[in-house]
């Protein structure tokens, strides 16, 4: 059921894509009039929850951001589905800032060829090089500064939170002079479990786990409940199978 239900919802994300990005002449053009479209329509606010509390920490279903709106995790789920869904890869990226380091928030490498693009669709900015090049989370964790511009022109153009509207761009605040060195293309410090399990896999792959790029089909809690559900399923059976094996 859980698989019949992601074909369903990919089905219709796919749809809202494609009318969207139709008769965009790049796929970099369809890059930006997504984020566009996702940076003025999507309202601001908490992820939908995933069936239970139980199983926030699996993240929202990009359908339920679409219909109900999202925070910034939630938002780059729906990019990400979108652009998946009508041919075009990405990276999550989640930027940390001082001290710890935090995870503070979220952005996409967009996989565009030759020249991948870092967007953030949550403030209607992207990121590029100081000298014109493209960026990449290779670059951020360098040490790159990035020069950070809205794609969103329009001086009519808002984010949509709650009572408050505000233009793109970052509030000049504290909390978003982020520590790019620390970025990774996840978030590991949103409990303990996940801090444990970095301190392992950042000792065994040597680092490399930093920028480990998770596949699209990620952003669907519905398939890794899926997975989750058959992976406890092989369990219980060779369970049931050993028990009735002879000695």
């Amino acid at each position: 059921m859980l698989v019949f239900a992601y074909r369903l919802r990919r089905a219709r994300i796919a749809q809202f894509a494609r009318s969207v990005t139709d008769g965009m002449g790049s796929q970099r053009d369809a890059v930006f009039a997504l984020g566009r479209t996702l940076y003025l329509r999507i309202k601001r606010g908490r992820d939908p929850t995933f069936l239970t509390r139980l199983l926030a920490p699996l993240g929202a279903s990009p359908i339920a951001v679409l219909e109900h709106g999202g925070c910034c995790s939630g938002i780059h789920r729906l990019f990400t589905a979108s652009l998946d869904a009508i041919g075009i890869r990405t990276v999550p990226i989640t930027v940390y800032r001082l001290p710890g380091p935090v995870a503070a928030h979220r952005l996409v490498q967009v996989a565009l060829s030759p020249t991948p693009l870092i967007i953030d669709v949550d403030y209607g900015v992207w990121y590029r090089h100081p000298n014109g090049r493209s960026l990449t989370i290779t670059d951020l964790r360098a040490g790159v500064i990035p020069v950070i511009e809205p794609f969103v022109l329009d001086p009519e153009a808002r984010r949509i939170q709650g009572k408050y509207s505000t233009p793109p761009g970052y509030p000049n605040t504290p909390y978003y002079a982020f520590d790019f060195r620390s970025t990774r293309t996840a978030n590991w410090t949103k409990s303990p479990i996940r801090r444990a399990a970095y301190w392992l896999l950042q000792r065994v792959s040597r680092g490399r786990v930093n920028c480990l790029a998770l596949p699209p089909i990620c952003a669907w809690p519905e398939i890794l409940l899926a997975a989750a559900l058959s992976g406890l399923g092989v369990i219980i059976s060779a369970a049931e199978l050993t028990s009735i094996l002879p000695s």
